[in-house]
């Protein structure tokens, strides 16, 4: 009985510094991600394109909402100029407050999920509510993390664009439904006047 417990103490006093390691590892991670998180979900609300760019891995791909393909911190600063800053801006203003609803962490590497809680103002002064969903793939660098790659989307059959869409196309058979019942009420009634007056 002795010799088991003594057997069962050392295994514990050999297992102890080795717990310790992975309870302490995680937690690290953990901050560092989260850090990264918040430094990216700052610059983006605040417009800060130079300061985002600093968390993206330099060969990082970015699909954005509308399906465009960035390669590379180069191709995303040039999609926000356009998308913001450009000859034709579309959007105004964009906002975001992600929340992670998984995540993967294997060794220098780590995969999120979740929603994006993002709200764009367009320059025409539409206001669109996405909440888009993404994945990203982050990679250690050094001793920091870097986003390697990013995937935002939207659903395709329920959304706000798709809602304007309708409502447009509505508007439009509308309007395009009363044009032709008038221009066939007054054609019916052009021929009941000529039927009731041959000459």
């Amino acid at each position: 009985m002795k010799k088991n417990l003594l057997t069962v103490l050392c295994l514990m006093s050999f297992l102890k510094p080795a717990l310790a390691q992975t309870n302490v590892a995680p937690s690290d991670v953990d901050q560092a991600i989260t850090h990264l998180r918040e430094g990216l979900i700052d610059s983006l609300n605040k417009g800060n394109i130079d300061r985002l760019l600093t968390f993206l891995d330099t060969n990082a791909v970015v699909i954005w909402q509308n399906g465009e393909v960035c390669e590379g911190t180069a191709a995303v600063k040039a999609y926000h100029d356009k998308m913001i800053k450009g000859d034709h801006p579309v959007v105004g203003k964009v906002t975001s407050e992600p929340k992670v609803l998984g995540r993967h962490i294997q060794g220098d590497w780590a995969i999120l999920w979740g929603e994006l809680n993002d709200h764009f103002l367009l320059t025409d002064g539409r206001d669109l509510p996405l909440n888009s969903h993404f994945t990203a793939a982050l990679a250690k660098r050094g001793d920091v993390w870097k986003v390697s790659a990013f995937q935002a989307s939207v659903n395709a059959f329920n959304n706000p664009i798709t809602a304007m869409a309708v409502k447009k196309i509505s508007l439009v058979a509308g309007i395009g439904g009363i044009v032709t019942g008038v221009i066939v009420g007054l054609v019916i009634a052009s021929l009941l006047r000529r039927s009731k007056n041959p000459s």
